[in-house]
């Protein structure tokens, strides 16, 4: 890539984290697709009638929410910092014949701004920004258009399975997370995105026990992941999803 930035040595741990991450696929297939198929649900639930359009994916890994998204929209322009993603991400996207999207291996911070999108997404994104959160909220909502929809999903701060796995696993919890990632708070997130200029913010509690048994259950049989599906729609459709292990927050420009 001409031009590119030097890489920070928290980029380049964070680089080095995914590379093992995909190498060794310390995730479970079927948990990844079910969770981006959920996440595909609510962002089109969100959406309406509205075209997606137009979409800017910030983030991407290997590409497979992106290839799940391409059928619904435009065209879809991805980013992530690790060329081994984009590697995998841009042959899987070939081998399916889906045209309609451009993977860029380019940090978030080196992106030229130069044009506006219908949908921006961050799935489990923001958790790595560890300073100006902010500052990147406001370019996602200058580069919206009028009405544009803003998307993002990460984990939740106040996880109840969060907190019993840092008991249970100890030092191993952390084995599970790349170098800069923490968890948000929902509230605290709204309001940054409501202070960058979004007129609506809506949270929805999204996962209790998929995402950990996606890792936790790497190699084991894909069933008691479909009843994790279950069990978390379950728990997010009551008032206990305050303490879900993950959410989204869905946001519009407005006009």
């Amino acid at each position: 890539m001409v031009g590119a930035p030097p890489r920070s040595d928290l980029d380049q741990r964070e680089i080095d984290f995914f590379a093992r991450y995909y190498a060794e696929q310390t995730y479970h297939p079927t948990g990844s697709r079910l969770k981006l198929q959920r996440d595909l649900r609510v962002l089109r639930r969100a959406a309406g009638a509205r075209e997606l359009g137009r979409v800017l994916s910030i983030g991407c890994g290997d590409g497979e929410f992106e290839r799940l998204l391409a059928p619904y929209c435009e065209r879809v322009t991805a980013l992530d910092i690790s060329p081994e993603a984009i590697e995998i991400a841009s042959r899987l996207a070939s081998d399916a014949g889906i045209p309609n999207i451009e993977f860029r291996c380019l940090p978030i911070a080196a992106l030229e701004w130069t044009e506006a999108f219908d949908t921006i997404t961050c799935v489990a994104f923001l958790h790595h920004v560890t300073t100006e959160l902010r500052a990147l909220l406001r370019r996602i909502h200058q580069h919206l258009v009028p009405g544009g929809l803003f998307y993002s999903q990460d984990p939740n701060v106040h996880g109840i399975l969060r907190k019993i796995g840092r008991v249970v696993l100890g030092a191993r919890y952390d084995a599970y997370h790349s170098p800069d990632e923490r968890e948000l708070d929902a509230e605290e997130l709204r309001e940054e995105l409501l202070a960058a200029g979004f007129g609506s913010v809506e949270i929805v509690p999204i996962d209790l026990t998929l995402v950990p048994a996606m890792y936790l259950l790497a190699k084991r049989s894909r069933w008691p992941l479909y009843a994790c599906t279950a069990v978390d729609r379950l728990w997010c459709g009551t008032p206990l999803g305050r303490w879900a292990s993950g959410f989204a927050a869905i946001s519009r420009r407005s006009g």
